[in-house]
């Protein structure tokens, strides 16, 4: 049975479908709003036999609460639909008797939108949330979004719940606090996919991240982690995990916190830091890219390579090398060369126009001496990948011929036709390795 309310018959009609056809129900899907008639079809399908139920989807705009019918909740454990048939249950705006039998035996739970964040719909405490798991040792599939569970009775709930079989765990709240509760309070398989995101960082959110890394740190952290900065977030992602928060802000307040990346990375443990491998910064980052390159050149030991979606000169209209070079290490505080990303063996960017070229040589570029660094000596960044996407524009042949010999691995996607500013010299979207520049048809590609 599936029912959208903005294109199906009144309430009514959904009401006497309910209680007629009840019996031969395999799925319900229910999309709508709220209504007196609503609850009581709801009432009729969960709380009235059905035996040959397997799934059941019920998302209501604005938030309803479902009862049982009985006054005294403790009878909706027997009231309710018990059918071993009944393996998955997804909830968005819908609290119910959270002691339902229904919950029972599931493999898929998806609970959305409980509590601080609907009004309307009561979330589970968390040592009902405990039980309910308790009650599903087969779950493969656990769902939890926007879901504040309240915490008073966090001692007394059991701990160490196990989910073996679990395969996929989702969690999205508006604080650290609740995800710390759930994470504390089961265990599952390092096999499984694990994505959590937090929407905002409250007051002793360090003592919070700190609890969350430790576990991912024991459980998932067994590959490189790969860090996206984006306008609102921060993500960290492996081979089954991804963890995003909010982004610090240096210019305005947009995410609830005014948290310094300095402070933001220092935070991540050592763990962590040692195994962020990659950092993408997307367009809107890179108007802060000088704070988050300078403290990733200083957190991240093992911080190899750099990826810039969309490669673009920054809002005072530098080139990029005029960043990195805020950003420089020296290999002696006092009288030693200087390198830019000294720790960088792989770039990749994507540009829209004109690639800026200019600013990746400064990387590769060895000096004698240079004034911006009150004449020492610069020398290359250990880059020998370079991964270049670009779009339209031209490529400037003689910087591109000094590139191409001071690095191993230079590839270039050219998603559409690229004029070259030497003569008889015109690629065509094609992926070249190594490239090396043909004149007038002469050369290797």
């Amino acid at each position: 049975m599936d029912y959208t309310s903005s294109r199906n018959p009144p309430s009514r009609k959904l009401l006497e479908d309910v209680w007629a056809k009840r019996l031969a129900f395999r799925e319900v899907v229910y999309v709508g709003s709220d209504g007196p008639l609503v609850k009581q079809a709801f009432e009729n399908l969960l709380f009235a036999p059905a035996p040959h139920l397997q799934s059941v989807d019920l998302v209501v705009y604005g938030g309803c609460a479902i009862r049982s019918g009985h006054t005294n909740s403790e009878h909706a454990e027997m009231d309710s639909v018990a059918t071993s048939n009944l393996t998955s249950v997804r909830l968005l705006g819908v609290s119910i008797p959270w002691n339902a039998a229904f919950l029972r035996g599931l493999r898929s739970l998806s609970l959305e939108f409980l509590g601080r964040s609907n009004s309307n719909a009561r979330a589970p405490t968390l040592r009902e949330l405990v039980k309910i798991l308790e009650s599903c040792p087969d779950l493969q599939y656990l769902t939890l979004r926007s879901v504040t569970c309240c915490p008073d009775d966090l001692q007394e709930a059991p701990t160490g719940i196990s989910l073996n079989r679990l395969m996929s765990l989702h969690l999205s709240g508006p604080s650290l606090q609740p995800t710390c509760n759930i994470l504390q309070c089961i265990q599952y398989p390092k096999t499984t996919t694990l994505s959590v995101r937090v929407e905002n960082l409250g007051d002793g959110w360090q003592v919070e991240l700190a609890v969350i890394l430790s576990q991912l740190t024991q459980n998932w952290i067994t590959t490189p982690i790969h860090l996206k900065v984006d306008g609102p977030r921060v993500t960290l992602s492996a081979k089954n995990f991804r963890f995003g928060i909010p982004s610090p802000n240096e210019e305005r307040e947009n995410t609830g916190s005014r948290i310094a990346f300095r402070e933001l990375f220092s935070s991540l443990g050592a763990p962590t830091l040692a195994a962020i491998t990659s950092l993408l910064m997307d367009p809107p980052a890179c108007q802060n890219s000088t704070p988050i390159l300078t403290a990733a050149n200083e957190f991240f030991p093992n911080f190899n390579k750099l990826l810039i979606p969309s490669y673009q000169r920054l809002k005072s209209k530098k080139p990029w090398h005029v960043v990195l070079e805020k950003v420089v290490q020296s290999t002696d505080e006092n009288n030693g060369p200087v390198c830019l990303c000294p720790k960088l063996t792989s770039l990749e960017f994507t540009a829209t126009d004109r690639p800026d070229l200019l600013s990746i040589l400064q990387l590769v570029r060895t000096r004698t001496s240079d004034r911006k660094f009150k004449g020492k000596r610069v020398t290359k960044s250990p880059i020998t990948s370079i991964h270049m996407n670009i779009d339209s524009g031209k490529l400037p042949s003689e910087e591109l011929s000094e590139l191409q010999g001071e690095v191993t691995d230079l590839l270039i996607h050219l998603l559409s036709t690229i004029e070259m500013s030497m003569p008889g010299v015109n690629l065509i979207g094609i992926t070249f390795r190594k490239l090396l520049v043909s004149v007038n048809g002469q050369g290797d590609s």
